[in-house]
């Protein structure tokens, strides 16, 4: 358990490292005392960083919900930075809310990139020219020709009793896995024929 706790705060490091000094050290060393600069960075900066950090995060490990959160805990302290935040309470909860959408957000877009990259990947791996059919047909004469590889044991004797005692309502076949499909298609033309009489 905890080293799978210090391997997900090693990955999330270097993101917690930038959003926190977007969050706290940027507005400090600004010294914000218009509102105009304090909607810029709320508006603007704030939730780019967050959405930016949480969408290359997901795109290069994993889709980790927690990194959502650093955001937010960050801005509980730097809201205090901000005239606007400070006039109410209200507002700061609301740029919470929208400081974790983003990071959110930031999740869903970096995954949603991520499984693009891997399907061009794996389309780029499907466009190599397919196998000659020469081998194609080499390889299914030598299943054919293979005689441990393909036994057919199939009894195609049907016991002739009034009663069927098994539990196969039509049990005068016996199936195993070597039985081929074309044994089964005899059988099944079998069974359709008997119903029909």
């Amino acid at each position: 358990m905890e080293d799978k706790l210090e391997k997900k705060l090693k990955a999330f490091l270097p993101y917690i490292i930038v959003i926190g000094v977007v969050y706290l050290i940027v507005p400090a060393l600004l010294f914000i005392n218009s509102d105009a600069v304090a909607y810029i960075i709320l508006i603007g900066v704030l939730p780019l960083t967050a959405l930016l950090c949480c969408a290359h995060y997901s795109m290069n490990k994993e889709n980790d919900f927690l990194l959502s959160l650093v955001a937010p805990i960050f801005f509980l302290p730097a809201m205090f930075l901000y005239p606007i935040a400070r006039e109410s309470l209200l507002k700061a909860i609301i740029y919470l809310i929208a400081y974790f959408l983003c990071g959110y957000l930031g999740l869903t877009v970096g995954d949603i990139l991520a499984n693009r990259n891997k399907a061009e990947k794996k389309s780029d791996d499907s466009d190599r020219p397919a196998r000659p059919a020469r081998r194609i047909v080499e390889r299914a004469a030598e299943r054919r020709s293979a005689p441990a590889a393909r036994a057919t044991k199939v009894d195609l004797q049907a016991e002739e009793t009034p009663h069927f005692t098994s539990s196969d309502p039509y049990g005068d076949r016996s199936l195993d896995t070597s039985t081929t499909s074309d044994d089964i298609e005899a059988i099944l033309n079998e069974i359709h024929q008997r119903r029909g009489e």
